[in-house]
């Protein structure tokens, strides 16, 4: 059986990508799934192993075969997610992980506290309606509203 070297070409693929296609095993009707990829050293599309470990013949079956291995449908999800164009490593990387839920609720606890500010203060307003609007602030004083507006404003930006 002769591989078409190019069909990833004629597929409209970009040579920069990887993609998983289905592929036939050696000695069995059984259907897996195999990286599909352009190897610049051959200048040829070329598909590998299966997800499962296992040793393939060359060249992708055709698109929408049905894949009938469990083993390469477990790994699937992941390595479609791993393929994907807009993957960045760090999300399988627990440490990395760990470092953005960190972030996140540092983020989380000083939108907290910010709120229970603005709380405070529209209670404080609601109570003394002569406080917190410029006309019935002196020269000199700041409106603590507009303090905290501010402050909102900062934190909604470092937090975007």
């Amino acid at each position: 059986m002769s591989v078409d070297v190019h069909l990833g070409d004629q597929e409209g693929l970009d040579r920069d990508r990887r993609y998983l296609r289905p592929v036939a095993e050696y000695d069995s009707d059984e259907v897996h799934l195999s990286v599909y990829s352009w190897l610049e050293s051959f200048e040829a599309w070329a598909t590998g192993m299966s997800l499962c470990g296992g040793s393939m013949r060359q060249g992708p079956l055709p698109e929408g075969t049905a894949v009938t291995c469990s083993g390469c449908l477990e790994w699937r999800p992941k390595c479609e997610r791993m393929l994907a164009p807009d993957y960045d490593p760090a999300d399988d990387d627990p440490e990395a992980l760990r470092a953005k839920l960190a972030v996140l609720r540092e983020q989380a606890e000083a939108s907290m506290a910010l709120l229970n500010e603005f709380a405070t203060l529209a209670d404080v307003t609601h109570k003394y309606r002569a406080m917190g609007g410029h006309d019935a602030l002196g020269e000199n004083l700041s409106c603590p509203g507009c303090e905290l507006a501010g402050r909102v404003r900062t934190h909604l930006e470092r937090y975007r």
